[in-house]
């Protein structure tokens, strides 16, 4: 029956493999292969609370069992609790030996928790056991590239590519490992690949945004263009979003939020422990969090989810799994304790914090919660990254962000979108005041120093050399800046998007028109 189950999700019928799989767990109970199944098929589907439980079944059942801890961490993970993955993946380290197929599991469910080093030794005992698995080699890379091992990464995409050609996501990853030149670079090698054809649209996407990253190093700026538009054209084709409802939430917050509607919520859950760092993608909000956390008393905490997870849990309950829409999400975020939710959110990061005094939070979407962040937290540190509007959008139009920030893959949509932020980001700044901090990306990187010593006194840090010296930071990066944040700082992202004028001139006009300065 397991296989029958397969080859229905093959064939994408999640209803009839949904049906089988809950059939098999009646017929045989007490196997965890089954539970396993039946969680599997939820998770794919979105059902996470019902995965989880199923998982957690399967864990009852063969405890000692690797898959069944890997499977109970996917499901976590996949419902936006990675916190409480790790500790199920160290459970499930125990029993995984020499497999090198549970070790490059681990391995993933490392890297999608934040956790590159961890990552980096699973991923690395699978290329050990098995150097000619392309599909290892890719993994370790990728974790590589994350903890500052930039020439080794090289070397594992290059053997990855040779092994398997049509892995594309390599192409795109190495191809931001290094400023490449005329003389070396792999335009010929990708251009190749979309002259035979490329079956899947995704891997099609990765390779149109390698060739305008080593196009762009080359200064060849028309054919960038050309495959960055290619690229973001096809996501966009495949992506069901309405920008509308985005525009409608950011404009309902600003209306409901005011200050006098986030004080009257009452006292909030007094800790001085989380600096949260907000702001669009691409606005320098790494680099801000690689000064930060290289200050002893600071710790990056990543990109975490959990002010949202349990805004959404203190408003209906974390057993409710229907969807509240946007807009009454808005609304009702104004009825909840702010105190429960503060608390809540800052026992929901243990035990990734609270080993330093302060830590930081850089999830970008936390820049809609400003407002709750102050209610729920009033001894929180909130720092907003602003950049030139152009350069912003750029930036963001020209990443590939497969999945997410989908009103970055059209230009006419992304500035509407910027429009809409601009407001919100303003509308924090005129109801939070003195209580958030701007740092603009430009001042930042021309008058460095200056702009740390601002940001270390809002935070209520003594000045640390350290923090000066933010790229001879060891530690890890997960964001799309990895590579970046390891260089000294420089100015040469300025004005990048000049070098596109033409091409972007539409949306240049369209932002002026809406009152948004872009030189």
């Amino acid at each position: 029956m397991l296989h029958q189950i397969a080859d229905l999700r093959r064939k994408g019928n999640w209803k009839a493999a949904l049906e089988l799989a809950g059939r098999l767990t009646q017929n045989h109970p007490h196997d965890h292969n089954s539970w396993i199944a039946l969680s599997d098929i939820n998770m794919n589907i979105g059902r996470y609370e019902e995965a989880i439980d199923q998982a957690r079944k399967a864990r009852g059942l063969d405890s000692k069992n690797a898959r069944t801890h890997l499977q109970l961490a996917k499901c976590l993970v996949g419902g936006g609790r990675k916190i409480e993955a790790l500790p199920v993946l160290k459970n499930a380290e125990k029993f995984v030996s020499d497999k090198e197929e549970l070790n490059d599991a681990i391995g993933a469910i490392y890297s999608i928790c934040d956790e590159p080093e961890m990552a980096a030794k699973f991923h690395g005992r699978s290329v050990r056991a098995n150097p000619d698995n392309p599909a290892y080699r890719s993994n370790l890379a990728l974790v590589q590239r994350m903890i500052g091992e930039l020439g080794e990464a090289e070397q594992n995409f290059d053997k990855a590519i040779e092994l398997n050609p049509h892995d594309y996501r390599a192409y795109y990853a190495r191809s931001d490992l290094k400023k490449w030149s005329t003389t070396d670079n792999h335009i010929g090698q990708m251009e190749k690949l979309l002259k035979n054809g490329i079956k899947d649209w995704r891997g099609e996407v990765s390779v149109h945004f390698a060739l305008a990253k080593e196009y762009e190093d080359i200064t060849d700026y028309d054919n960038a263009f050309v495959h960055v538009k290619s690229a973001c054209d096809m996501q966009r084709r495949h992506t069901r979003y309405s920008v509308d409802d985005d525009i409608a939430a950011m404009h309902r917050i600003t209306i409901v939020h005011t200050a006098e509607a986030i004080s009257s919520l009452g006292d909030g859950y007094i800790t001085e422990e989380p600096i949260f760092i907000v702001g669009l993608p691409r606005t320098g909000t790494t680099l801000v969090d690689r000064i930060l956390s290289s200050h002893s008393s600071v710790y990056s905490a990543g990109e975490l989810n959990n002010f949202t997870v349990q805004l959404v849990n203190v408003i209906q309950g974390s057993k409710n799994t229907q969807k509240i829409p946007k807009l009454q999400m808005v609304e009702k975020a104004l009825e909840i304790n702010p105190q429960v939710l503060g608390k809540s959110y800052l026992e929901s990061t243990r035990p990734k914090t609270g080993h330093t005094p302060r830590f930081i939070d850089k999830f970008p979407f936390n820049y809609l919660n400003c407002g709750m962040l102050r209610a729920a937290l009033p001894g929180a540190k909130i720092i907003l990254l602003e950049r030139n509007p152009m350069d912003t959008c750029f930036a963001m139009y020209r990443m590939m962000f497969m999945g997410i920030y989908p009103f970055s893959y059209d230009l006419d949509e992304l500035g509407k979108y910027y429009i809409s932020y601009r407001a919100l980001a303003d509308h924090w700044q005129q109801v939070l005041a003195d209580s958030i901090h701007v740092v603009r990306y430009e001042t930042l990187v021309q008058d460095t120093e200056n702009e740390i010593r601002k940001l270390l006194d809002y935070c209520a840090l003594e000045w640390e050399d350290s923090c000066l010296n933010f790229h001879e930071n060891k530690s890890a990066s997960t964001t799309a800046s990895a590579v970046q944040v390891r260089q000294p700082i420089y100015t040469s992202s300025i004005g990048k998007w000049r070098r596109y004028e033409k091409q972007l001139a539409p949306l240049a006009e369209n932002l002026r028109q809406n009152g948004i300065m872009v030189e």
